[in-house]
C-alpha cells in the first residue's frame, strides 16, 4: 500500500519536499503526521483525500484563514493521564488554549462543502474508518491510515471542548495568569499589608538619627526570602536582632532586628497560605479536566488528519499549485517545474501515450535529462502523497505501487564497488522490486563500463522491463539505444533540446526523436583547447559521424513535417474564410428578402387595424338592422381567420429570421484552424431536458411556444399559434412562472336569450348618466364584452364639464381588463367618446 523504497525517496528529494508540507501545518500533531507519513497506491483513497484538498482550497479562495497557535500539549496530557498529579499554571494554560484553538478551527472548516468535489460516493460498508479510540498520539502508527479517513468523518467524530476551556479561564485571565479569587485576593492583600509593615519598620531605623550612621544602607534588603538590614561590621551591636549572612569583605553585616522578626514570620506563612491556595486551586481544575483526557487525546488525532489536509491546501495555494488528474496508462505533464529549483526551473513537457512503455532520453550533456528525470519521479510520489504539482492544468498521472531509481553516482570507497559496481547494485534492487506497475527511472543507462558491454546490459535490461509491463524512463548517451527505441514496439524516443546557433542546450525535451550527446561543442564551451577539440574531431569514426547525419536528418524530416502542418493549417483557414463570405452573401440576400416580405405584411397589419373598426361598425349595423346571427357570425370569422392569416405570416417570417440571425452569427466570427472543436463555452446555458407538451420560449424574441416531440441532431419540433416549427433545441429556454395574486374564477355562462343576460355594445351612450351609475355601466360593458369575445368597442361619454369622462378613465386605468383607451378622432367624435380595448 505505501511506496516504501527509501532509497528512491531519498534520491528525489521526496523527504525534502515532505518537510516543506509539514512546515505549513499549524499544529504539531499535523507536522509529525505528515513528517510519518508515506506516498500510498490505492486509487480511491487518494481520489477521496484530493477530492478534500480541492474542497480547502476553493475554501481558501473564498475565504480568508485566520491565525492558529496550537501549543505543545504531549507531556501535559501525559501528566493528566497520571492520577495523583497536578500540573502546573503553564500546563493548564496550554490545554486551555489548545482546546479553545481545536473548537475554533473545526467550526470554521465546518463550513466547507466537502462532499462537491468527491466523485466516487462515500466509503463501502466493508471500509474501516481510522477514527477510533487511541491512547496516546502516536505518529507512526496514525501514518500507517493518514488518507483513510473522510472530512466528515472528522468532524462527526470531533467532540466539543468548550467546557474544557471554560474550566481552565475560569481561574486564569487570557494571558495565563491566575485571577484574583476571592481567597487568592484576601491573602494577597494580607500579604500587601505585611510588606507595608515591613517598609514602615525599616524606615523607622533609617529615620532614627542615632542609628543613621550604623546602616550601610538606607533601603532593606532581602536574606532567605525575610527582610533584612544592611549593617555596618564596626556597629553591629548597635542593632539587636538575628545575623543571616556576613558581605565577603566583611565589611556588612545583614541583620533582621527583633522587631522584624514578627512581621517576616507572618509574611511567610501568607506566602506559605497563597501557595497551598493556589496548588488546592489548580489541583481541582486537574481533576474537572482529567476526566475529559481521553475527549483530549481523540482530539489530537482528529486535528492531525484535518490539519494535514489543510497544510496540503495552504501550500497549494501559496506556492500555485495544482492537483494532477488520475489516467490508467501513460501520462502527461504540462509546463513542469522541479519544485526545488523554484520559478528558476525551465518548465518541461512530457507526453507519454498510452501504449508506450519505455521512453529513451537522448542528448547532450548539461541538457537537463537527470533533472526531467528526477521531476517526473518526484511528481509521481508528489502526487500519491496527496500534494499539489508545480506543473499546469491538464497533469495526468497513473499510480505506481513503486517509483524505484538509479540517479547519479553510486560509487563507494566504503563497500569498495566502483561506479558500474555501484549502478549495477542498485538496478539489482530495482530488477527485485519491480512489478507492472512499476515506474523505473535509469540514469545515464550502460555508463561506466565498456560501451559495448555497457550497450548489451541496457537492452537486456530494457527488455526485460518491458516483458514486465512497467513503465520505464532511462537516458543514455549510446547510439545503440537510440536505435533500439526505433526498433522495439511500445518504446518511444525524446531528446532534449539543443541550440546549434547558441551551441548551448535549452533545457526543453522533445518528444518522437533521439537528440547528439554534443560532447564537443560543450566541451569547447567549457574552455577545452581548441587544438583538443580539433583532433577528438579526426578520430570520430565515420559509422558515428553516420549516425549522427542520421539524427541531423531526422530533425530536419520533423522541421519539415511542422512547416507542412502549418501551411496546410493555413490554406484549411483561407478555403473556409472563403466560404463563409460565401454563406454571409447568401444570408444577406435571405435577410433581404425577409425585409420585403416584412415591409408588405406591416402594410397588411395598418390595413386590418384601420379596417377593424369599421367592419365592427358594419356589425353592429347589421344587428341593428335586424339581420341574423349568422351573418354576424360570418363577419366575425372573416376577420379572425384575416387576423390569423397575418399572425401566421409574421410567425414563418420571425422564424426564418430567426434562424438566418443564428446561421449568421454562427458564420460572422473568423474561423481558427487552430481551434479545437467542442471547447467554446457559451455565456448561457439553457436547460438541457424539456418535457413533451411543455411550454417553452423561443428565441431571441422569447415568443411562447408548445414543445410537441423531440427530433434527432439536438433538434425539436415546436408549436407557436398553428404553426409547427424545427428549432435547435438551444434556442428554446424554459417559461418563467410568475406569481400572479388576482384570484382565479369559475364563470359559468348563462345561455344566450335568457332573461337577465347583459349583452356587450359595439357603442355605449352614458349620456345623462351620473358618475356611479356610468362606472357601474363600464363595468357591465367590461364584463360582457370579455365574456363573448368583443375586444374593441367605445364610450360616448359627451364633453360637458368633463367629470363624467375624467371618472370613466381613472376607472379604466384601474381596470386589470383594459388594455389601453383613448379619445375619438375629431371626426368620430374627439373628447366626447372614448375607445377602449380590452386585453386578449
Amino acid at each position: 500500500m505505501f511506496l516504501k523504497n527509501d532509497h528512491s525517496l531519498r534520491l528525489l528529494d521526496f523527504f525534502r519536499i515532505r518537510e516543506r508540507t509539514a512546515e505549513y501545518c499549524l499544529s504539531w500533531e499535523g507536522g509529525e503526521l505528515v513528517r510519518a507519513s508515506l506516498p500510498i497506491d490505492d486509487k480511491a483513497l487518494l481520489e477521496r483525500f484530493k477530492a478534500d484538498i480541492a474542497s480547502l482550497c476553493d475554501f481558501l479562495a473564498s475565504s480568508e484563514l485566520p491565525s492558529f497557535s496550537f501549543p505543545q500539549i504531549a507531556e501535559a496530557l501525559k501528566r493528566l493521564g497520571a492520577s495523583g498529579m497536578t500540573l502546573e499554571l503553564e500546563e493548564l494554560f496550554a490545554l486551555g488554549i489548545w482546546t479553545k484553538e481545536f473548537d475554533r478551527l473545526f467550526a470554521l472548516l465546518s463550513k466547507v462543502d466537502f462532499a462537491a468535489k468527491r466523485q466516487d460516493g462515500k466509503k463501502t460498508e466493508d471500509e474501516e474508518g481510522p477514527i477510533e479510540e487511541k491512547r496516546g498520539f502516536h505518529p507512526q502508527e496514525l501514518a500507517e491510515r493518514w488518507a483513510e479517513s473522510e472530512a466528515e468523518e472528522l468532524f462527526a467524530a470531533a467532540p466539543k471542548l468548550q467546557h474544557v476551556s471554560k474550566i481552565i479561564f475560569d481561574i486564569l485571565t487570557p494571558d495565563g495568569e491566575l485571577r484574583d479569587l476571592p481567597e487568592i485576593k484576601r491573602i494577597r492583600d494580607a500579604i500587601a499589608r505585611a510588606n507595608r509593615d515591613l517598609l514602615t519598620i525599616s524606615d523607622s531605623y533609617r529615620n532614627d538619627p542615632d542609628l543613621r550612621s550604623v546602616l550601610q544602607s538606607d533601603e532593606p534588603t532581602q536574606r532567605d526570602g525575610r527582610t533584612v538590614l544592611a549593617v555596618r561590621a564596626n556597629f553591629r551591636g548597635r542593632v539587636k536582632g538575628i545575623v543571616h549572612e556576613v558581605s565577603s569583605s566583611g565589611q556588612t553585616v545583614f541583620i533582621e532586628p527583633a522587631a522584624l522578626v514578627e512581621k517576616n514570620n507572618e509574611l511567610v506563612q501568607l506566602e506559605a497560605r497563597l501557595r497551598a491556595e493556589i496548588f488546592r486551586i489548580l489541583k481541582e481544575t486537574t481533576e474537572k479536566v482529567r476526566k475529559d483526557a481521553p475527549s483530549i487525546g481523540q482530539a489530537r488525532i482528529l486535528l492531525a488528519y484535518m490539519d494535514q489536509r489543510l497544510a496540503r491546501a495552504i501550500q497549494m495555494r501559496r506556492e500555485e499549485l495544482v492537483l494532477a488528474e488520475v489516467v490508467d496508462a501513460g501520462f502527461t505533464i504540462w509546463r513542469a517545474r522541479h519544485p526545488l529549483l523554484g520559478k528558476r526551473a525551465v518548465p518541461i513537457d512530457v507526453d507519454v501515450p498510452d501504449l508506450t512503455r519505455t521512453l529513451i532520453v537522448t542528448g547532450p550533456n548539461t541538457g537537463g535529462k537527470t533533472v526531467t528525470l528526477k521531476t517526473i519521479g518526484l511528481f509521481a510520489l508528489m502526487h500519491q502523497f496527496g500534494l499539489g504539482l508545480p506543473a499546469a492544468l491538464g497533469t495526468k498521472l497513473p499510480i505506481f505501487d513503486a517509483v524505484l531509481a538509479d540517479i547519479g553516482d553510486e560509487q563507494s570507497i566504503d563497500q569498495s564497488l566502483s561506479t558500474f559496481s555501484g549502478h549495477m547494485k542498485v538496478i539489482a534492487d530495482v530488477v527485485k522490486n519491480v512489478s507492472s506497475r512499476s515506474l523505473v527511472l535509469l540514469d545515464e543507462l550502460g555508463a561506466g563500463t565498456d560501451p559495448e558491454e555497457g550497450c548489451a546490459i541496457a537492452m537486456g535490461l530494457l527488455d526485460f522491463f518491458i516483458e514486465k509491463g512497467c513503465l520505464t524512463m532511462a537516458t543514455t548517451h549510446h547510439g545503440i539505444l537510440k536505435n533500439y527505441g526505433y526498433t522495439r514496439p511500445g518504446c518511444l524516443n525524446a531528446c532534449m533540446e539543443f541550440d546549434s546557433t547558441l551551441l548551448a542546450p535549452t533545457y526543453r525535451i522533445v518528444m518522437g526523436i533521439p537528440g547528439e550527446s554534443r560532447a564537443l561543442e560543450i566541451a569547447a564551451q567549457t574552455g577545452l583547447a581548441a587544438d583538443i577539440v580539433t583532433r577528438a574531431r579526426r578520430y570520430l569514426s565515420d559509422e558515428r559521424t553516420d549516425v549522427g547525419e542520421m539524427i541531423k536528418g531526422l530533425n530536419e524530416k520533423h522541421r519539415e513535417l511542422d512547416s507542412l502542418e502549418r501551411e496546410h493549417k493555413k490554406r484549411l483557414k483561407a478555403v473556409t474564410e472563403d466560404k463563409r463570405k460565401a454563406d454571409l452573401a447568401v444570408l444577406r440576400v435571405r435577410q433581404r428578402e425577409s425585409e420585403l416580405r416584412r415591409n408588405g405584411l406591416s402594410d397588411l397589419r395598418n390595413l386590418l387595424s384601420e379596417s377593424r373598426k369599421t367592419l365592427e361598425n358594419l356589425v353592429r349595423e347589421l344587428r341593428e338592422s335586424g339581420a341574423n346571427t349568422d351573418k354576424t357570425k360570418d363577419v366575425k370569422k372573416f376577420l379572425a381567420d384575416l387576423a390569423e392569416s397575418v399572425e401566421k405570416q409574421y410567425g414563418v417570417l420571425e422564424s426564418e429570421e430567426l434562424e438566418a440571425k443564428a446561421e449568421l452569427k454562427a458564420r460572422v466570427q473568423p474561423v481558427d484552424a487552430d481551434s479545437v472543436p467542442g471547447e467554446a463555452s457559451s455565456g448561457k446555458k439553457a436547460r438541457a431536458v424539456f418535457a413533451e407538451g411543455e411550454e417553452v420560449m423561443y428565441g431571441p424574441y422569447r415568443k411562447r411556444a408548445r414543445l410537441i416531440r423531440k427530433a434527432s441532431g439536438g433538434k425539436c419540433v415546436i408549436e407557436i399559434g398553428s404553426m409547427r416549427l424545427t428549432v435547435a433545441k438551444t434556442d428554446l429556454t424554459p417559461v418563467e412562472e410568475k406569481k400572479s395574486d388576482r384570484p382565479v374564477y369559475d364563470v359559468e355562462l348563462a345561455p344566450e336569450g335568457a332573461e337577465g343576460s347583459a349583452r356587450a355594445s359595439f357603442e355605449l351612450d352614458l349620456r345623462g348618466f351620473r358618475l356611479l351609475e356610468a362606472i357601474g355601466a363600464v363595468e357591465r360593458q367590461i364584463d360582457a364584452a370579455s365574456l363573448q369575445g368583443l375586444s374593441l368597442f367605445s364610450i360616448i361619454h359627451g364633453t360637458g364639464e368633463g367629470v363624467l369622462g375624467k371618472g370613466i378613465h381613472d376607472y379604466l386605468r384601474s381596470s386589470p381588463a383594459v388594455e389601453d383607451y383613448h379619445f375619438a378622432r375629431p371626426e368620430e367624435g374627439g373628447y366626447g367618446k372614448t375607445i377602449v380595448r380590452l386585453k386578449a
